[in-house]
């Protein structure tokens, strides 16, 4: 990899160009030394030659380093520095006329891409293109400045227009996919409202692309500028059409609609909040009255040390923030859990940060001053927003706030709680609604907030009943005043009568009743009205989700998506950390069935680190197994650490799109060499790995019975099947009416797939979003499907329908479906014969 060397007459700058440009590479390890000032307490602005040549030796790198130098006789000390070095040393070193500040951001990124020393060059010259370009005027060049070439190469600029389709709007988290998806590539991304391109952000901004308040339906202008501009612009339209990670999470409304009520509104025996999380509780009011650090305004004598004491206190908050993410993760889903994900984007937002180095550094205020007006002015930005939903993701920005000025205070962020009782709050943030410990808080009241803030979405996930915005007269409740709480109604009872009081503790005795069965008959067997075993297991894609699934009920695990290792990274996992993580959810899953599918990454999924021409149609090009049976040593890895994990453990491997027989036969050839070689080090594997493959592609169904004698199971994943048998992109809303997986076209696939399995004795099941529609799980049944694997959210009711089935006479009704000329005339079916909706 490519290094960097930075050459400054001010040792603040150095370190602050290091420091931003380190922000863009957070996963790099890539080295960027500084060497600046001339070490004199008396005389400190300047360079030293002596200490560029120790910077040059730390950088040092086969691939090359760059060294960017601010001015004057910082050209003249790197030019001696090089004099210090070996003689077949100094090749590798090359000086750049590049601004430091700039270019130092430009080349690191191109460097943790994996860029030779010219394309690092290159990007770090042209660095200020961008900057000219947004002030609209043209780039300033100097006589002796390095100047980019002008030659426009296919692909160095791209744009499209895209809709927003969430339907809250690109809130946080779709957001945060946003900033993500744009931050995994070189190029400059920038983003604006259609018709108003004269206002363009930053689109690698967690704050400027959730301030924008994007609401549903609106157009953005999406720019890249860069060397795969447009592979980025390609993966922010995917990511679009998968609605930023919400497509299937967000399906249904998060609460029931609700009537606006005025924050004050009362009712004979209490306060009429907004009902946010359901069920119910009553016990003493505990009043939480959280303080706000108080802003010492002194200016800073120290800057450095501020800036320091702010990185500490951004780690500490970080850190903190992980953990409620992991701890969240074992409760929530994946979806939920991600709140915590947009906060780790603010927490690293480069606008955000860059605005606080710059008022610490070069304005001298100290760090708590700095960062609460930087988190005021962002605030300032979200209160502009007009939808009310967007507007109340300043919440999530004002927690972050306070959490990292209470760390710098040296104060903790912890909710003291000693006794049971209902939480009663001004308003509440997401990382205190988190921590809440359910054995204590009964139940949440808050005089601000809605139904779609997140501190409601973490209470309904927590399962803690919750009644927000109640407006003022809930601060005037003292502590320990007797409350109940209806989580399906808004009501707070205020010193409830006794006739209330005993008329909920009924209520609250069943709904826990009806939790308590719910939760016990999910961890038991799906097992038909006439007997037949149905295997509900989980689709995952991380060891947090295979706790969930557990805690679901799940039979084991029917899809691991190995790519959760792979994405959002730029450097290859290793053999050693991926085996490690398999071998972590394979302990999870104890002896229960773990299905690992194999990396399934290009078209929508591309990987950084690991380049791809440029395809018209990805989804029908080198992809899934295509690509690893092409790079045959990195599959290898993927495979051996898989093997690694199967001792002692059930695990399965699963090989995605499959289309012939000759792949198939390729991919366990790399599979049995993977085991050989383990062998030959000495590790355990495990004697038998049952081997099959995704059903995705038509031709793989028509295939099975051939197929069937080289596998041990097959599954079927609905989504991809459906997309390729109908020719109807995923996400296309133009030919959505085609992408129903009941279509009596796919169901013929699926029936051809279990016949043909049959005849050699192998089983088959479902892994797609069909697997968990109740009104589709009658008909798989019928056809033959012998393991349904889901989301985890959707287990415990799947296990209840399973139950009430009589799977011999679906049969029938699956027959009968085949025949039918339509996916909306195969539900019509359904519902009459089995009465489900």
């Amino acid at each position: 990899m490519v290094n960097l060397v930075l050459v400054s007459h001010s040792p603040s700058l150095a370190r602050g160009a290091a420091e931003l440009a380190r922000l863009m590479t957070q996963q790099s390890p890539l080295i960027i030394a500084t060497a600046a000032g001339t070490g004199d307490e008396d005389s400190p602005l300047g360079t030293n030659a002596e200490e560029i040549a120790k910077a040059m030796e730390q950088a040092y790198s086969e691939d090359g380093v760059l060294v960017l130098m601010d001015m004057g006789s910082a050209v003249l000390s790197a030019e001696m520095a090089l004099e210090f070095l070996p003689t077949d040393r100094r090749a590798r070193f090359m000086l750049s006329s590049a601004p430091i500040v700039e270019g130092a951001v430009s080349a690191a990124v191109q460097a943790s891409l994996g860029g030779t020393l010219e394309q690092v060059r290159a990007e770090a010259v042209g660095s200020l293109g961008n900057k000219a370009a947004q002030l609209s005027v043209p780039e300033e060049t100097g006589a002796t400045q390095e100047q980019p070439s002008l030659e426009v190469t296919e692909g160095a600029t791209a744009d499209a227009l895209i809709e927003i389709r969430n339907r809250l709007g690109l809130h946080a988290r779709p957001a945060a996919t946003f900033v993500q998806t744009a931050g995994r590539f070189a190029s400059s991304v920038q983003v604006a409202r259609a018709g108003n391109e004269a206002r363009r952000s930053n689109a690698k901004s967690i704050n400027a692309v959730a301030s924008m308040g994007l609401r549903q339906g609106e157009m953005i202008h999406i720019w890249a500028s860069g060397h795969d501009a447009s592979a980025a612009i390609d993966a922010l339209k995917q990511a679009a059409a998968n609605d930023f990670g919400e497509s299937e999470e967000t399906s249904a409304p998060l609460v029931p609609e609700v009537t606006a009520r005025n924050s004050s509104a009362t009712f004979e025996g209490g306060l009429l909040g907004i009902p946010a999380s359901p069920g119910y509780a009553a016990g003493p009011a505990i009043v939480l009255k959280l303080v706000q650090p108080e802003i010492d305004h002194a200016t800073a004598s120290d800057p450095e040390a501020e800036w320091q004491r702010l990185s500490e206190a951004l780690e500490v908050v970080r850190a903190s923030t992980k953990r409620l993410h992991t701890q969240l993760s074992k409760s929530a889903t994946t979806y939920e859990a991600a709140i915590f994900d947009a906060h780790l984007m603010f927490l690293g937002d480069p606008d955000l940060l860059e605005k606080v180095r710059l008022a610490i550094l070069d304005g001298h205020r100290n760090a708590g001053w700095a960062w609460s007006e930087a988190i005021r002015d962002a605030l300032v930005e979200f209160g502009k927003i007009e939808d009310d939903y967007m507007r109340a993701r300043a919440a999530d920005v004002a927690d972050i706030g306070r959490q990292v000025l209470v760390q710098l205070s040296g104060g903790a962020a912890t909710l003291d709680i000693a006794a049971p009782g209902i939480l009663i709050a001004a308003d509440l943030s997401p990382s205190d609604t988190a921590r809440l410990d359910r054995a204590l808080v009964l139940g949440v009241c808050t005089e601000k907030g809605g139904p779609t803030s997140h501190s409601a979405i973490l209470a309904r996930t927590l399962g803690i009943p919750a009644a927000l915005g109640c407006g003022e007269a809930l601060g005037k409740i003292a502590e320990g005043t007797p409350l109940i709480v209806d989580g399906s109604t808004g009501q707070v009872w205020t010193s409830p009568s006794p006739q209330v009081s005993a008329a909920y503790q009924e209520k609250i005795a069943e709904w826990r009743s009806r939790q308590a069965v719910a939760l016990q008959s999910s961890r038991l067997p799906a097992v038909s009205k006439d007997g037949i075993a149905v295997e509900i297991v989980a689709n995952i894609g991380s060891a947090a989700d295979a706790r969930a699934a557990l805690d679901s009920g799940a039979d084991g695990v029917g899809l691991l998506r190995s790519e959760f290792l792979f994405l959002n990274r730029t450097d290859m996992p290793q053999e050693d950390e991926q085996a490690a993580v398999y071998r972590e959810i394979a302990d999870v899953m104890e002896q229960r069935p773990l299905i690992i599918r194999t990396l399934d990454v290009g078209g929508d999924k591309p990987l950084a680190y690991l380049p791809q021409k440029e395809e018209q149609n990805p989804f029908l090009g080198k992809r899934a197994l295509r690509l690893c049976l092409d790079q045959p040593d990195f599959f290898k890895a993927e495979l051996r650490a898989i093997l690694r994990a199967s001792a002692g453990h059930n695990i399965k491997v699963m090989f995605p799109m499959v289309a012939d027989i000759g792949e198939l036969r390729r991919a366990r050839a790399l599979l049995k060499e993977a085991r050989e070689e383990l062998l030959v080090r000495g590790m355990q594997v495990a004697p038998n790995v049952d081997v099959g493959i995704m059903v995705e592609i038509p031709s793989a169904a028509l295939l099975a019975p051939i197929l069937a004698d080289e596998v041990d199971f097959f599954s079927i994943g609905t989504n991809d099947l459906t997309q390729y048998t109908m020719a109807a992109e995923r996400g296309n809303a133009d030919v959505a009416y085609l992408q129903d997986a009941l279509h009596p076209a796919v169901l013929q696939l699926v029936d051809r797939t279990v016949r043909g399995a049959g005849q050699a004795g192998k089983w088959v099941g479902v892994c797609g979003e069909l697997a968990g529609d109740p009104l589709a799980m009658p008909i798989l049944l019928g056809l033959g499907v012998k393991e349904l694997s889901m989301a985890p959210g959707s287990i415990p009711a799947a296990k209840s329908l399973a139950r009430t089935l009589d799977i011999a006479a679906l049969r029938d009704l699956a027959a009968e479906s085949l025949e039918l000329e339509s996916a909306a005339a195969v539900r019509v079916l359904v519902k009459k014969r089995l009465g489900l909706q």
